[in-house]
């Protein structure tokens, strides 16, 4: 039976409660989100969703934007304080506000201008040096430029070189054609300008003439270093084409520096119909297996130092010597955005070695992920950042919860069934991983990647990459030429391994292109799928089912009118044979149309020597039930638009009054110039365009230039 004094008591201790809440206001949330499991990581995922609606949304969002997250904010901790199962949505709601926010501030902070076309002479220094078939490209970091109505804020461009050779680091003067970056040359395509906007590139272009080597001073201690590391990594990449065997001296490069240029294409597309492509960019692979073996042969050579291992934990120290190794093929490789986040995911396994703490957990993911994002909003919408984050996440799941009874197997015979074992797992996991993103960014899939993962990446972990650190340690002491030896002859069995492969019939498979929003979708199933409960495993499936489907019903364009005039037509089935205007002219973006459309390869011919009726002025067609024509004089306009249901202007431009009388769908060189490429979708109900460059691209800041174009 309780006393008075006991109701007093809880009395007085639930007043002492609301003072002490009422003082610390901001510390009862911490407590409710340690109750919440896996809180942290959908918040990362909620900051991941901010940054892609940000890349999603029609126009481009104002510092405005801030102040709403402040409100939203204190009314949702305002709702936390009487009902605490409202933490985690808050919290979705928070961190997806904050994503967004972040992708809008960064850029705006980049606000890269872009340059009109015209005529410019370019000083400055060589960043990169880029190989093309027999072409040469350099990356100039601008120090001035000479021409009509130059913006500030000139960093970088890109040129073709005609003339001249030159040294990364060297300072340069020439003069040169310059073009702001294009747009999709496809609609839902990959976009060169929002890419050149985030890398700070403010034109493309070609020299007009020879370049001229002068002496520039670097402007700033960062911009010098920067120079420094270049001259240092295209210096390595030199010594490495100098000493490496030959056929596989550009792959030797690629692992060691992350200077892909010097790569044969023949190898590329072996190594990608094997579907071993992911070797050839460094991510998580060649970091983890180059710090690994750092920091493995480091807890060796500790381990033996009798007194020291005696008395200290070797593991510690021996991590900290990997992530110093880290750090270092971070800066060797060029720091590329997945070598970043390999990175990333690097040091936090080793400052839990440091810490006693587990080393790979999704927790670790979600960190990296976080940091790359914060860092490179952009990188969301790449597929390297998708498929490198969707391989990690599924692999540690899959061996949080399948590495317990390999422990306990201890015999020789037992390792080296485990070691296969893990080595199918691991190639079986992240090829499935990454296949969806795999086939909805480039439209084909390796048939046989398993296979091809499975027989080579035992040569790639076991000999190529020791052979690269190795390498790497040698070469201080100019003592690299035995160990690139070995890494060249183990080079040459992974090529054919990957050449065999590749050989096998319907070795690559190749898909339509899904509608954009496909992918949004799929990553959100994909996230439910591996870090959702049960109920949330369940509704992916269903997320699955719903892309798929839509996948499957997007239709596949009829007919490409490219940005000047260039026609490509499919006019059967089978999409066997494409039908076009020229075989020079528009090849890149025939070859995305090609690719889009799910077609490995195909035939082209000349429309007007089968499938059109022409003469000089015009040619018509029929596709599907439908006429349409090409017209490259306006004076045949108005005829055409009485007999069929599309008309193409490919030179010059339709008068008003034509346009205005014209029934038919009119495309002329204005729709052309300002909307870039159309793709066109003919039925029996009539005709349906897509343009590259829609109004909602205008306006976003990469999208911008396009109204100086008009």
């Amino acid at each position: 039976m309780s006393s008075p004094w006991d109701a007093s008591a809880v009395e007085f201790m639930d007043a002492q409660t609301r003072a002490e809440r009422s003082r610390n206001w901001w510390q009862p949330v911490p407590s409710y989100i340690a109750d919440i499991p896996k809180t942290a990581d959908w918040a990362v995922a909620a900051f991941a969703l901010g940054v892609g609606l940000y890349f999603a949304l029609p126009f481009e969002p104002n510092q405005g934007l801030c102040a709403g997250m402040a409100a939203c904010a204190a009314l949702i901790w305002a709702v936390l304080e009487r009902r605490q199962s409202l933490v985690l949505p808050a919290l979705i709601c928070i961190f997806a506000v904050f994503g967004l926010s972040r992708a809008a501030w960064h850029s705006a902070a980049k606000s890269t201008p872009f340059l009109d076309e015209g005529f410019y002479t370019v000083t400055g220094w060589i960043e990169a040096e880029e190989r093309s078939g027999n072409g040469v490209r350099w990356r100039i970091r601008v120090h001035d430029l000479e021409g009509r109505n130059v913006p500030d804020g000139i960093e970088h461009v890109r040129i073709k070189i005609n003339k001249g050779r030159g040294d990364v680091g060297q300072g340069v003067r020439l003069q040169a054609i310059l073009s702001a970056p294009p747009g999709p040359v496809v609609p839902g395509g990959y976009d060169p300008a929002r890419s050149a906007y985030f890398a700070g590139m403010s034109a493309y272009g070609f020299s007009t003439s020879e370049a001229k080597y002068v002496e520039i001073a670097s402007k700033t201690a960062a911009e010098d270093t920067h120079r420094q590391i270049a001259r240092f990594r295209f210096g390595v990449a030199a010594r490495i084409l100098e000493q490496a065997p030959e056929p596989t001296a550009g792959l030797q490069v690629a692992l060691l520096t992350g200077i892909r240029s010097y790569i044969p294409d023949a190898q590329t597309d072996a190594l990608r119909a094997a579907g071993l492509a992911h070797v050839l960019a460094i991510s998580g692979l060649h970091m983890g297996l180059l710090a690994g073996g750092v920091y493995g042969l480091a807890s060796l050579l500790l381990s033996m130092i009798g007194p020291l291992a005696r008395r200290y934990d070797m593991r510690k120290l021996a991590a900290t010597i990997g992530a110093l190794a880290a750090t270092a093929y971070l800066i060797l490789s060029g720091a590329s955005v997945a070598t970043q986040r390999a990175y990333i995911m690097a040091l936090i396994v080793f400052l839990a070695v440091v810490m006693d703490r587990r080393a790979f957990s999704i927790r670790s993911v979600s960190i990296a992920a976080f940091i790359t994002l914060m860092l490179h909003p952009e990188a969301l919408v790449s597929a390297g950042f998708q498929m490198s984050f969707a391989a990690v996440i599924a692999l540690v799941i899959v061996y949080r919860n399948w590495q317990g009874p390999v422990a306990e197997q201890r015999s020789f015979g037992n390792r080296m069934l485990s070691g296969l074992s893990t080595l199918s797992i691991t190639s079986f996991v992240a090829g499935t991983a990454t296949a969806g993103y795999a086939v909805m960014h480039f439209n084909r899939m390796a048939t046989y990647g398993f296979v091809g993962n499975l027989l080579a990446m035992p040569i790639f972990t076991f000999l190529v990459m020791p052979a690269a650190l190795a390498t790497l340690i040698a070469m201080p002491f100019g003592l690299e030429w035995a160990p690139l030896q070995i890494m060249g002859a183990a080079l040459s069995a992974l090529l054919w391994v990957a050449q065999w492969v590749a050989s096998w019939p319907d070795a690559m498979a190749h898909v339509k292109s899904p509608p954009n929003w496909v992918i949004a979708f799929y990553s959100v199933g994909f996230l439910w799928l591996f870090l959702g409960e049960k109920r949330f495993k369940i509704r992916s499936l269903a997320v699955f089912a719903i892309c798929i489907f839509a996948w499957a019903m997007e239709p596949i364009a009829d007919m490409r009118v490219s940005e000047d005039g260039r026609i490509a037509i499919w006019n059967d089935g089978a999409r066997d044979t494409l039908y076009v205007g020229s075989n020079r002219a528009d090849r890149y973006g025939r070859e995305q149309f090609i690719q889009r459309a799910g077609v490995g390869d195909a035939e082209t011919k000349r429309y007007a020597d089968t499938i059109a009726l022409c003469d000089a002025l015009a040619c018509r067609v029929e596709i599907s039930g439908q006429s349409v024509s090409i017209v490259s004089h306006p004076s045949e306009v108005p005829e055409e638009c009485r007999y069929s249901a599309l008309v193409v202007l490919t030179e010059r431009s339709a008068g008003p009054v034509a346009k205005r009388q014209c029934k038919a769908v009119l495309i002329g060189t204005d729709e052309l110039k300002r909307n870039g490429a159309y793709d066109i979708f003919v039925s029996e109900h009539g005709i349906k365009t897509r343009r590259a460059i829609s109004d909602t691209r205008r306006q976003r800041p990469w999208g911008v230039w396009t109204y100086r174009r008009d």
